[in-house]
């Protein structure tokens, strides 16, 4: 009895210190042998970023439905040495699945295989893997080239300054080879355009501030892009805040997630115009099903090893297509 409560003891005091990086979500479900199942999930912007939140909501709604054990981490900042903390306490609760955003695998590669050789499945988010069982991912260049040549067409097929801004986030390597798709979309294009100013606004407060810069220095902005839905979405905050509009300043905003935020915003039918739709929420959760199948039955399916996300404009016309979620 005194060694389980000391053990209790530990744990407690572990939650306290890792503070709001990582979280703990404990249920009842029990594994072969009576122990409880624990499930990892990490990712970048959990308790902050809204695509990202839905994504940590779905997970839990599945471990409390089962009575699972679910220990969460946000990435945000300090990625790598938070994700190292997030796995050596995945490691202690003896994980079975782990399902994380892939920033930097080569850094917590030690935890990742003493994980697996545990027979913990893993599940890598958003970016190729050496040691994950299974992986979800998107062509981060070709996503930005997407965004970028969306973008491009709209202020080419427009009259305007040909001016353009970008929504970047320069902290997660992933979001940087995204903005050089961006780059190069928009001008493939839009050869004519200029990007004219570029700045890190991954989140929605970022995205006003971003705006109220853009006002000062380029009032004659056309087009604004985003490495996600957020950043944009705040960058409309701005200018509504200012009083500006598409009627008297024909300013075109793209995004990319098909986030919540996002598609109230497009369905204004103002200067928010476009996102692109990932199914990534969809997406998350189909990892981490094929992750808990292996996990209790020790069935890999070679078949769904490497899924890699639709990619799908979404305008006011088509918004449709997001779903009924919102």
């Amino acid at each position: 009895m005194k060694k389980q409560k000391k053990i209790l003891a530990a744990l407690f005091a572990a939650t306290l210190f890792l503070g709001t990086a990582l979280s703990v979500f404990a249920g009842g479900g029990k594994q072969q042998g009576g122990e409880q199942i624990t499930i990892g999930l990490a990712l970048s912007g959990i308790q902050v970023n809204s695509i990202f939140i839905d994504m940590r909501r779905a997970i839990e709604e599945k471990c409390e439905k089962e009575g699972y054990r679910l220990i969460t981490a946000d990435l945000l900042e300090n990625g790598p040495s938070k994700m190292i903390t997030f796995l050596e306490t995945c490691l202690a609760a003896k994980a079975r699945v782990v399902v994380y955003q892939n920033i930097a695998e080569d850094a917590y590669a030690d935890q990742l295989n003493q994980l697996k050789a545990q027979g913990c499945i893993l599940g890598s988010y958003d970016n190729p893997t050496k040691i994950a069982q299974y992986t979800s991912q998107a062509s981060n260049y070709e996503l930005g080239r997407t965004i970028g040549r969306e973008a491009g067409k709209w202020a080419k097929a427009n009259p305007g300054s040909k001016k353009a801004a970008i929504c970047a986030y320069s902290l997660l390597d992933f979001l940087v080879e995204r903005t050089r798709g961006i780059r190069d979309g928009f001008k493939e294009a839009c050869p004519e355009g200029q990007i004219v100013f570029e700045i890190d606004a991954g989140f929605v407060q970022q995205g006003v501030a971003a705006g109220e810069a853009l006002i000062q220095a380029h009032p004659d902005i056309q087009v604004v892009m985003g490495i996600n839905d957020s950043g944009p979405v705040g960058v409309f905050e701005a200018f509504k805040a200012a009083g500006w509009n598409f009627q008297n300043h024909p300013i075109a905003l793209f995004g990319c997630d098909a986030s919540e935020d996002a598609m109230r915003a497009l369905r204004e039918n103002d200067m928010f115009k476009a996102t692109i739709y990932l199914d990534v929420v969809n997406q998350v959760i189909q990892l981490y099903d094929r992750c808990l199948e292996m996990a209790l039955t020790g069935k890999f399916d070679p078949s769904n090893a490497n899924v890699y996300f639709p990619m799908q404009p979404v305008y006011l016309e088509n918004a449709g297509i997001v779903g009924t979620r919102l």
